[in-house]
Order: structure tokens, then sequence, then C-alpha cells
């Protein structure tokens, strides 16, 4: 997906991602505080899938909010999660603030090793423990290269050539995912599941750069902002047995579809009192028959974006500008002065939209 858009920042993109809303209606428009969640009148993805006989696991970050026992992954369709609660880990100590953050179902667990290497040895071992009469979703929610920045020697020796410390370990870090996601995709091949398996990648948000390590280039903005560098991220489906390989999807799709795409995909029914804000794009994904969307809000914060048709409108804390995004990918052209009815139509969406609030403890 040369299009594909997530929210600019974590917890946005793991709302919209679980309830096919975004992130403001459901009341996180940002990373999730100590004190706050998602709230319980959500329903997410993996109860879907757990009530269509689903297995249910996420293995790595929940940042959904932890204010009580309900609000745990493990109790929210989720049968089963290993990782971590927070925002960011160490990737050793597996601890925030020093304080543990490395759980198994609600349980704290002390571990030893690198996180990545650990959330893909959980992976595959629900892989090959699995109840083989039924179908398993499985969430495998890395932390790298979210900071700290943190990788094995092995892996920054490969790029000892790059001067600046922080690049070099980005790029240390996203190698070493790379190898763990080959080795959970290597299990589903020996135990002959790659074949049926709806295989998914994707990225939260746009690169941290400076001392994250990261780069959008050309792409204009970066993490937490509006811009495309912000949310315009890496994605790609693969699902041998069936769909077509080989082909290149160049318009929007968003992290809020997937709830209604895979929905479709998996044959599961939708709340029909839930007002979902994605799309079912399941016959984009499987035939490449464009579904008309109407307009789509993304964003993190004060920083808000609509898409409509080929324009972006960007509302940077109350600052808008509009952009001719198909176009303009890099947003270098400001168009809002010669396109204002355009303008204060897409802020209408944005005044519009419904704002919800998290639960709280």
């Amino acid at each position: 997906f040369t299009q594909y858009h997530a929210n600019a920042v974590c917890s946005p993109t793991r709302a919209s991602f679980h309830t096919g809303r975004t992130a403001f209606r459901v009341g996180v428009p940002s990373p999730v505080p100590r004190n706050e969640a998602l709230p319980l009148s959500e329903k997410l993805l993996p109860q879907y899938l757990a009530n269509a006989g689903y297995q249910t696991w996420l293995v790595g970050k929940w940042h959904l909010g932890s204010i009580s026992e309900a609000h745990l992954p493990h109790k929210r369709g989720y049968q089963h999660h290993y990782g971590f609660l927070g925002g960011a880990v160490d990737y050793y100590t597996h601890s925030m603030m020093n304080r543990l953050d490395w759980y198994r179902n609600g349980e704290a667990v002390e571990e030893t090793g690198y996180s990545t290497d650990l959330l893909a040895s959980e992976a595959i071992s629900l892989i090959k423990k699995r109840d083989e009469s039924k179908p398993f979703f499985l969430n495998l929610s890395f932390n790298a290269p979210h900071t700290p920045l943190q990788a094995p020697e092995s892996f920054l020796a490969n790029f000892a050539q790059v001067a600046n410390v922080n690049r070099r370990t980005y790029l240390a870090m996203i190698q070493a995912m790379d190898a763990a996601i080959g080795k959970v995709y290597e299990t589903l091949e020996e135990l002959g599941l790659a074949e049926n398996t709806l295989f998914v990648f994707m990225s939260d948000n746009g690169a941290q750069t400076g001392m994250g390590g990261g780069s959008n280039t050309p792409l204009r903005g970066a993490k937490d902002g509006a811009f495309e560098g912000g949310m315009r991220v890496s994605a790609f489906v693969l699902w041998p047995g069936g769909l077509e390989g080989g082909w290149v999807f160049d318009r929007l799709f968003t992290v809020m579809d997937w709830l209604p795409t895979l929905a479709a995909a998996a044959r599961f029914e939708i709340d029909p009192s839930i007002a979902l804000d994605g799309f079912n794009m399941w016959p984009y994904v499987h035939d490449g028959n464009w579904v008309e969307r109407g307009p789509t809000i993304l964003g993190g914060g004060a920083n808000r974006a609509v898409f409509s048709g080929d324009w972006k409108l960007v509302d940077t804390e109350g600052r808008r500008s509009l952009f001719r995004i198909a176009e303009d990918p890099n947003e270098e052209k400001d168009v809002a002065a010669q396109n204002a009815e355009v303008v204060e139509r897409l802020a209408a969406v944005l005044r519009d939209h419904p704002v919800g609030t998290p639960d709280r403890m």
C-alpha cells in the first residue's frame, strides 16, 4: 500500500485499529497516560474475532490503558497477552522509568533477553501450541524501533559505516525486527499454515527523526505531526492462498479500515449500532475494485488532517494548510488561499466530528 496512513502517534493508531473509528471519536487522540484508558464501551476487533471462534493473542505493545483489570488486553477480547502495557520499555530490562512493564496476562514477569526476540519467541510458541481445530488471530506488536534506541551488537556491526549513532542503532533495530518477523513466518511455512494465513504488516506512525534515528525523506514532517511524514507509513498484505500477488495499491487505505475489511475477509458481523469511520476495503484488496469513501480524519493530539478525494487539509493547532496530495505528496505547495471554500468544507468536517472521552481512574 503506497498510500497507507496511520495516525501520527502510537495510542491513537492502536485505538483506531481496534475499533474502526477515529482516535478522536473514542477519546484517545494522544498517547494514553497512566490514569486513562480506551473506554470499555468500545467493542474491539479481538472481541469480534473471539466471538467468531478465533483464538486471539496479543504479543507486544498495548498502550491503550491499564487503569483496572477490566482494561487489560486479556480482558478485552485477547485470550492471551504477553508483553508490555505502556508506551516504551527498555529492550533488555523491560522496564520504563525503573518500573517493570512486562506481563503475561496481567501478571508481571521478569525475563532475560532482547524484547524483539522475546516477542517473536512467544508468537512462535503460541502458533505451535494452538488449538488446531480453530483459526487464530495474532497481533504481534513489536516495540522496535521505538525509543530507547537499543540493538544487539550482532546487528549493530552490520551498520558500522553509519556515522550517526542514533541512525546506526535505529537501522540495526529494524534489521533485528525483520529477522524476528522472518522467524515467525518461517514457522507458519514449516507448519503448513502460510498458504491460508492472511499476513498484514504495518507501522503505527511515521518515523521520529533526530534523537529517534528515523527518516521520512522525502515526505514532510515526522511522528506526532499531521503532515505525510507523520502518518504515511509502510504496509503490505500477503495471503498466498487467497490473494493474487504483485499488486500495488496506490489509493488511500487507513488504519481504521482494518476492522471492517477483516470482517469481510473473515466473515463476521459488525455491531450495526456502532458508527464506524473506517471503510470495508476488501473489494479493493481482493479484486482491485475501488471503494468510494467519504472524508477521512487522521492525526494525533492537536495535529489533525482530513482527506477528501485529492484534497488534504492539515490543521496544526488551528493553523490550516491545504494540499493536492496526489500531485504534491511532499506537501510543498499550500493551496489554501486559492481554495477557501474547500478549506471551510473540510474544516467543518473536523469541527462537526464527535469527540469522545477516555475512561479515567
